[in-house]
């Protein structure tokens, strides 16, 4: 009787961590297969002034990110969010105006009843 008991845990408790690296690694590579073409697409080319400034389109781009996440991660978590923190690239100062040239995006996702995944990722436009 024991025995049965035992295998039963030890089958319940493989499932659990089957589900929960199965969970994981799906976010992961979410996350690390993000389209560098959504970053691409959101810094505007046409600029209206002399001496263009390279930015990100700050709309366009937390649609875009929530909308690759919506698609991607569904499968793998009920419950997520994202931040957008836009900074100056310079000093690390908080960006107050439309041209901001980096951003840093935080996921934070509900992987099961007591596992959270939180990842922190910075995107800035490399200037030359």
């Amino acid at each position: 009787m024991s025995n049965i008991l035992f295998s039963i845990t030890i089958g319940i408790l493989s499932l659990q961590f089957f589900t929960f690296t199965y969970r994981i690694n799906g976010i992961n590579r979410a996350v690390y297969n993000i389209p560098i073409s959504i970053f691409e697409a959101s810094i505007p080319l046409v600029q209206d002034v002399n001496d263009p400034k390279i930015y990100f389109d700050k709309q366009y781009l937390d649609n875009q990110l929530t909308s690759y996440f919506d698609q991607t991660i569904y499968r793998y978590t009920d419950r997520y969010s994202l931040k957008f923190y836009y900074y100056v690239q310079d000093d690390f100062s908080i960006c107050r105006t439309d041209y901001c040239d980096a951003v840093e995006v935080t996921l934070s996702a509900k992987i099961t009843l007591f596992s959270n995944y939180s990842k922190t990722m910075r995107f800035y436009v490399h200037k030359n």
